[in-house]
């Protein structure tokens, strides 16, 4: 039987040894919740850092677009069909015939086409008009 004394050294053993266990497994949940800690400051990080860059990118590409761009704005761009179109049509035979690339008969030619095309619109018009109503 042991005695009285081996029992309380016994129970102060074992309350040493679960104080240790408590501390290591303390120490263990610190460590991971360290690493987790870490781990999302990095992820984190790593989005600022992304959105730093896609900010700067868009910015240079503004500026760049801005100072380097046309300088026509959209409503100034020619149009692909109507009166406008027809006029710019017109307006680079003209620009070709005082250059000399065109000849007198061959600006007449392309001007004709221009007109017929014109009026070949303006009549698929009206007939688009007449099937809607």
């Amino acid at each position: 039987m042991p005695s009285t004394t081996d029992r309380a050294l016994g129970t102060l053993w074992r309350v040493l040894l679960s104080g240790v266990a408590l501390l290591v497994a303390l120490s263990v949940a610190a460590a991971v919740l360290a690493v987790l800690q870490n781990l999302l400051a990095a992820l984190l990080s790593l989005l600022v850092t992304a959105l730093l860059v896609v900010g700067v990118g868009y910015a240079v590409y503004w500026v760049g677009s801005s100072l380097l761009g046309s300088d026509e704005s959209p409503a100034e761009a020619p149009a692909e069909y109507g009166p406008a179109a027809d006029a710019d049509a017109v307006d680079r035979l003209t620009e070709k015939y005082r250059d000399g690339a065109l000849t007198e008969r061959e600006l007449e030619r392309e001007l004709e086409q221009v007109m017929d095309e014109a009026a070949g619109d303006a009549d698929g018009d009206d007939e688009r008009e007449s099937e809607l109503n």
